[in-house]
């Protein structure tokens, strides 16, 4: 059978296989050849359709091939028809199902018929309705194409002293879908910069918003402009991302700002706007950050901003940055009654690698550092995120037990061996993974020789500068913690 065919008749339903026997029989749609003994004959296979070339002549003509190909030839104008009817029916309940695009369809052929006074009604009708759901950059563009039929209704019906009106609240709208675009464009820019380890930073879009003075911008924003709150926030985070010097400082406002907005944002939005926030915590990892973000991860808390949707289970990365978030944070007793409770709302499937995961960090924290390796020693290494963290952790933990007893020295050395082994070798290991663990080994030597290695003065000296230059570049805070110790 035709690939195409049947990968769509697979999606089908009960309510598809019923509609699309309708569609085929009225014939509006239907205006070539009768393609409802063909439907009839496949649908009978669904949803595997398994069937051969052979046995599908044999059903559909009740013989195989003559001489000449004759069937098969007739069969393949068929799949032609039967094919372009799938598609035009897949259009239809696509417009269908998105009620915006079906309505706005059907102001469009108000317009291209001259009824413009039903289309100047029906275009405020569902500019009520949509305004009032999901405010997403995507709505804010679909209410943006709406002002702009309405303005134009409303020249054609002569209520020319409403257009400007008209056009003020489409401007406003702009710059609102603008600022949102702008923050979602960027942060996925910035998002996959860091894992692939993207160094270039000429991205036309950031290149765009770094010569636009925003700060004068915001400063001469008037306070009683729609949505005056929520473009705060957005100017605030677009700046985070761009590292706009004027703005450093700025992040201490960002808790402030997003809750400040939340209760006039739908669900969606707040998840949004909660993601960019974790983004930015997770890119600037400075102790001026960690007590925030942890401020900032208990209200995500309390608020039930997990995850978006109809999701079963909570997804093991946020669960991994809200538990993290409670150590790093010297938080151990609110970390360990978060991994009691949050365990059990993971999939059952990863369930026991992450309780794992999660008590070889805890009892690291707690300087429990050989129950923490008893519980990575267990942890089975199947996704790279996680994988990569706990062999830093094991190296991390042989550091801090070489530090009081010589006898872990070699564990450590091993591990740091294996680690660079499967940094070189792993082809599943991204490039951002790949440049971050070459940077810890690099400080994780420094480390080794400043403590456990015999050193004269001279070197001594030239390892506090090679310590200094590295301090400059690093983002790892154990790293950074334990070298800012030796200085």
């Amino acid at each position: 059978m035709n690939e195409k065919i049947v990968s769509i008749l697979k999606t089908f339903d009960k309510a598809d296989i019923k509609n699309f026997k309708k569609f085929l029989i009225s014939p509006y749609f239907s205006t070539g050849r009768d393609l409802t003994k063909y439907f009839d004959c496949i649908i009978k296979q669904h949803p595997e359709f398994e069937i051969g070339k052979e046995k599908l002549l044999k059903k559909y003509f009740g013989k195989l091939d003559d001489k000449d190909g004759k069937q098969s030839k007739i069969l393949r104008a068929i799949n032609s028809d039967f094919s372009k009817a799938l598609d035009e029916y897949v259009t239809i309940s696509s417009v269908r199902s998105k009620n915006f695009y079906s309505k706005y369809l059907q102001i469009q052929g108000y317009y291209s018929r001259g009824l413009h006074e039903l289309g100047e009604k029906r275009v405020e009708e569902v500019f009520e309705e949509e305004e009032s759901a999901s405010v997403s950059y995507t709505k804010k563009l679909q209410l943006i194409l709406l002002k702009s039929f309405s303005i134009n209704f409303k020249h054609l019906t002569h209520k020319n002293n409403e257009i400007y009106g008209e056009i003020e609240s489409q401007s406003e709208i702009l710059l609102s879908f603008l600022f949102s675009f702008f923050l979602d464009m960027l942060n996925s820019l910035s998002v996959n910069a860091v894992n692939y380890n993207i160094q270039r930073k000429t991205e036309q879009l950031s290149l765009l918003l770094n010569n636009i003075n925003l700060d004068v911008f915001l400063q001469n924003l008037r306070l009683d402009y729609p949505n005056y709150k929520k473009i705060k926030l957005d100017i605030v985070l677009i700046s985070s991302i761009l590292e706009n010097k004027n703005f450093e400082n700025m992040y201490l406002k960002l808790n402030e700002l997003y809750y400040d907005v939340f209760d006039s944002l739908d669900l969606t939005t707040k998840m949004h706007y909660f993601t960019y926030i974790l983004n930015h915590y997770s890119r600037n990892t400075g102790k001026e950050h960690i007590l925030v973000k942890f401020e900032f991860v208990k209200f995500a808390i309390r608020e039930r901003l997990f995850s978006s949707g109809s999701l079963k289970y909570i997804r093991p990365f946020p669960y991994k940055v809200f538990m993290l978030s409670g150590l790093y944070a010297g938080e151990i007793e609110w970390s360990e009654k978060f991994i009691e409770e949050y365990l059990e709302k993971l999939d059952p499937e990863i369930k026991e690698n992450m309780r794992l995961y999660s008590y070889a960090f805890l009892y690291h924290y707690k300087a429990d550092y050989l129950k923490s390796i008893d519980f990575i020693s267990l942890f089975k290494f199947e996704s790279e995120v996680f994988t990569y963290d706990m062999k830093l952790m094991l190296l991390k933990n042989y550091y801090e037990l070489s530090k009081t007893s010589g006898a872990y020295f070699e564990s450590l050395n091993y591990s740091l061996d294996a680690f660079s082994h499967y940094l070189k070798d792993n082809k599943k290991v991204s490039a951002s993974y790949l440049a971050d663990g070459k940077k810890f080994i690099a400080g994780m030597k420094l480390l080794i020789k400043a403590n456990m290695l015999p050193v004269t003065k001279k070197e001594k000296k030239d390892l506090h500068y090679e310590i200094e230059n590295f301090l400059k570049d690093s983002k790892n805070f154990w790293l950074v913690s334990r070298l800012e110790e030796l200085l």
